[in-house]
């Protein structure tokens, strides 16, 4: 090689070396700059419970589940008159004890105000159907099996209501037509309650012997047999005294007017099923929630989460979460769980492509969820892929690590809130389980 050569090489290996030293200093500065950008705050949106998942968040204590599943009832009575986002004093609970289930049923303090003072019968006026009840020397329950409409005839064949109606939840007649009538005579009873702040639903029997929601595309087919159903409770407290009344007097007068009998499903008082109903759903619904957040790496990158997320199943949805959805036999949708970002910033397609993330949460909704336990289950799965994927640490909402011991006790209460749910009629995931907590 002649001298040419060689400088020629020492100048490559010259210009090389400069090249990858240039390319460390510039990531070094990066790095330096990101981490000073990202320094823990004094204030930690992982540490603050009452913004995590929703305005109040609590930790179960398992010993008080025990308690309720071993059958210790609270005495009505000694319901408090206050807003159903009462927080839970936890402070005795040990602090090692896992993430939150954050409880999300709750009611105005008006409207729960006003659902205890109208159950008290000495200082509320009666219901018209209790009135009719004491003028016939009857007790007001027995009001509810026999409208004012002519009884039923003896010869006439039980019908069964419809899958999306259930008793339990809500307040139910049936009506038994003389004659086939149109949707649009039925759902002239719709425009008559616009003013009741509960969902009412109704269906029509059709001639395939199949119930139909009774819409605007219903109006012109037949129906030989209606449902009218009034939900008793969602997350903003119980129905009240004048709602169920609007609803019992256009029910009768739609009955009146098709010349149809009536048959209540509800056996008891509707209003006190009601507050019950209400009562039970704050002690059942819950929220899992546990967090991903930055490791000894510092934060990640978003498209680096997205890859993980995609491949773990998670589809992006318009809310700015990330949900794991399966569908059923039917070709519906159901979201099993999700994941937000923590810092309340929505995911997007630009976002996770320019920026960088410090945490995220988990969460499962148990009350909406069918199969709470295969869901729980793959969740903890799947985050703890993305745990080593990102160099991140899963972290309950005091950003303690999460031990194997502390996610089983988890399942154990999961467990417990989804058998008490069955046993009261009521199935998680179900169509009227996702409307009574939504």
């Amino acid at each position: 090689m002649t001298d040419l050569h060689w400088a020629l090489l020492g100048l490559g290996v010259l210009i090389i070396g400069a090249v990858l030293a240039f390319n460390w200093w510039q990531e070094r500065k990066f790095r330096q700059e990101t981490f000073k950008r990202f320094d823990e705050p004094k204030y930690d949106a992982l540490m603050e419970e009452a913004r995590a998942l929703r305005n109040e968040e609590f930790h179960i204590d398992p010993h008080a589940v025990n308690d309720v599943d071993d059958g210790q009832t609270a005495d009505p009575s000694t319901v408090k008159q206050a807003s159903f986002e009462e927080q839970v004093d936890l402070r005795d609970v040990p602090e090692e004890q896992g993430a939150a289930l954050a409880g999300s049923y709750a009611g105005t303090q008006e409207s729960t105000d006003e659902v205890m003072v109208e159950s008290v019968p000495e200082e509320t006026e009666l219901p018209p159907w209790e009135d009719h009840a004491q003028d016939e020397g009857r007790e007001p329950v027995e009001s509810f099996t026999a409208a004012s409409a002519e009884p039923a005839p003896a010869a006439h064949p039980v019908l069964t209501i419809p899958p999306e109606v259930n008793p339990d939840i809500d307040f139910v007649a049936v009506l038994s037509l003389p004659a086939p009538v149109s949707g649009q005579a039925l759902r002239e009873f719709l425009h008559t309650i616009t003013d009741i702040d509960k969902p009412v639903y109704a269906y029509g029997l059709g001639s395939d012997q199949r119930w139909h929601l009774l819409t605007r595309e219903q109006e012109s087919t037949q129906f030989s047999a209606a449902v009218c159903a009034l939900q008793l409770a969602d997350r903003a407290g119980a129905v009240s005294t004048g709602t169920l009344s609007r609803f019992h007097l256009a029910v009768e007068a739609l009955a009146k007017s098709l010349h149809a009998s009536i048959e209540w499903l509800n056996a008891e008082n509707p209003l006190q099923q009601a507050v019950e109903l209400d009562q039970f759903c704050v002690e059942v619904d819950k929220m899992v929630g546990f967090h991903l957040a930055q490791g000894a790496n510092g934060p990640f990158t978003g498209t680096k989460f997205r890859g993980l997320a995609e491949a773990g199943g998670l589809t992006l949805g318009e809310d700015g979460a990330y949900h794991y959805i399966i569908e059923d036999s039917n070709g519906d949708r159901h979201v099993l769980f999700s994941v937000v970002n923590h810092d309340k910033l929505p995911f997007s397609t630009e976002m996770l492509r320019t920026s960088v993330i410090r945490g995220v949460t988990f969460q499962l909704d148990i009350p909406r969820v069918q199969n709470c336990s295969e869901a729980y289950n793959h969740m903890v799965l799947l985050a703890r892929q993305m745990e080593h994927g990102l160099g991140a640490r899963l972290v309950d909402d005091r950003q303690h690590e999460l031990s194997d011991a502390q996610i089983d006790k988890i399942r154990h209460q999961i467990k417990l809130i989804h058998d008490k749910m069955i046993a009261h009629g009521i199935v998680p995931g179900q169509a009227y389980a996702l409307r009574l907590f939504s």
